[in-house]
């Protein structure tokens, strides 16, 4: 519940005034970039290593000094090298499943109120829709040297909150930061299939739909990713 009072203050923060500027008609273009890796090496289990990327573009116009709207773009992009060892009691026995595991792209339309505190910086926020698809593999070991594999492909479509902050580098070039996100309200129908193993010696495939939906206040804080903003 704090959480919810916190980005409200955030909204009233930004309505209810501005510093002298002048931004009304101008458009610009967001981007941000990410990678990431990791690796585990537990003493039993699964050992393993993971990586991928995100990108975000976005196109927005001021209409007025203090409110922005405008069309989002986003990808992300995960894989792993999975390795799972057991020892039957006189040799070692391991199963993998590597490669690229999850894959993601979607688009929404932002709504962003302004508040600048000075020339040179000032917070944002508003709210936001997106539908996105994704797709994401898991394997999970059948204990037999074979693996299960569950294929999942899904649409959704969510609205969400965001808030942010940025510095005026120069007259063309803003560095921004994101604060804070929520999705509260989410909807997404899904394609699953799973793969593997009926037992020792035969092998099976299912497939299946799935229907869901997500009603839930909560914020990320904070939800730090760093860009930058060229105006046309």
């Amino acid at each position: 519940m704090k959480n919810i009072f916190f980005f409200t203050g955030i909204i009233i923060f930004l309505v209810t005034g501005t510093a002298s500027a002048q931004f009304e008609g101008k458009k610009f273009i967001s981007g941000s970039a990410g990678v990431f890796f990791g690796n585990s090496n537990p003493v039993s289990g699964q050992a393993g290593q993971n990586y991928g990327y995100n990108v975000g573009l976005s196109l927005g116009k001021f209409k007025t000094e203090t409110r922005v709207s405008g069309w989002s773009l986003n990808s992300s992009l995960g894989g792993a090298e999975n390795n799972t060892l057991r020892f039957d009691g006189s040799n070692f026995a391991g199963t993998s499943g590597n490669g690229l595991n999850f894959f993601r792209i979607g688009a929404g339309h932002f709504w962003h109120f302004y508040k600048h505190i000075n020339d040179k910086t000032g917070v944002f926020g508003g709210p936001e829709v997106n539908i996105d698809y994704s797709l994401n593999k898991d394997y999970n070991d059948s204990g037999n040297n074979l693996l299960f594999v569950t294929t999942k492909k899904t649409i959704q479509l969510s609205m969400g909150l965001s808030a942010g902050i940025y510095y005026r580098l120069s007259e063309k070039w803003w560095a921004t930061a994101s604060l804070a996100f929520s999705n509260p309200v989410s909807v997404n129908y899904s394609f699953v299939k799973n793969t593997g193993p009926v037992d020792i010696n035969t092998s099976g495939t299912t497939k299946n739909v799935e229907l869901g939906y997500r009603l839930s206040p909560n914020f990320s804080f904070p939800s730090v990713g760093l860009g930058l903003r060229y105006f046309l």
